[in-house]
């Protein structure tokens, strides 16, 4: 829970006579990093199947994340999934301003503004200047939690990149990997697109790594009987996989 304050019921009421979207957002606060989907420009020419989506959500009489520690490869994005009630996702140097009345200063690495479904989901960048391989960032909902108190708070993981060689063995293409994961916990999904580098979800199959989460190869069987052109991606594993 947060800080003492007026109740739940209390503060949506004092959200609505600001006068905001019932259906949307509001979006003074919002960085330049984040933008409704399919984002800002640093996230439009990626696969979607590379992109984790994060649920602002509910467990029990709890709001939470889920997953609440998203994995990144360096310079990669998240999409921001509102459900229910108005929610944020807010880095802990954003102000902890419930009704997101300011502009965010530049020490917010970046803030999704106040969102509410039925609005996209909002997307952000994650540039490698600011979130270097190897490094976490603490985030929290400032209309639920604080950056230190609240079960509506994460960190988001960012890995080192993960590097992929595709070799081939017989009729058989063999995936292999360095990179990846995080300390403790270096789990992996394997994607394969039929005939669309884009890796839309109607042409693409998602695996686990041969040996299960934790494996750093994948034989894709028969691949070089089949005519058509296949296309590749390994991603990090996200923790509600």
């Amino acid at each position: 829970m947060r800080r003492p304050r007026p109740l739940l019921l209390v503060a949506s009421l004092a959200v609505a006579a600001l006068g905001v979207d019932p259906a949307g957002a509001q979006t003074v606060c919002r960085t330049a990093t984040c933008a409704p989907s399919p984002g800002p420009a640093g996230c439009t020419p990626r696969a979607r199947v590379r992109t984790p989506r994060v649920l602002m959500t509910s467990s029990g009489v709890n709001f939470v994340f889920d997953p609440s520690e998203p994995r990144i490869e360096p310079g990669e994005c998240v999409a921001w999934a509102p459900t229910g009630v108005t929610h944020s996702s807010s880095q802990n140097t954003c102000p902890d301003d419930a009704l997101c009345g300011n502009p965010a200063p530049a020490p917010c690495l970046w803030e999704t503004g106040n969102v509410v479904t039925p609005t996209p989901d909002i997307v952000c960048h994650y540039g490698t200047s600011q979130f270097p391989p190897a490094s976490s960032h603490g985030y929290y909902c400032r209309i639920h939690a604080t950056p230190t108190t609240g079960t509506m708070r994460g960190t988001l993981r960012v890995t080192t990149a993960i590097a992929l060689d595709v070799n081939k063995s017989g009729a058989d293409a063999v995936l292999q990997w360095t990179g990846g994961g995080i300390a403790g916990s270096e789990t992996f999904k394997v994607a394969r697109s039929a005939s669309d580098p884009a890796f839309p979800p109607a042409a693409t199959q998602t695996v686990d790594p041969d040996g299960g989460a934790t494996g750093r190869s994948w034989r894709d069987v028969g691949a070089l009987n089949d005519p058509t052109v296949r296309f590749y991606l390994v991603r990090n594993r996200q923790p509600n996989e």
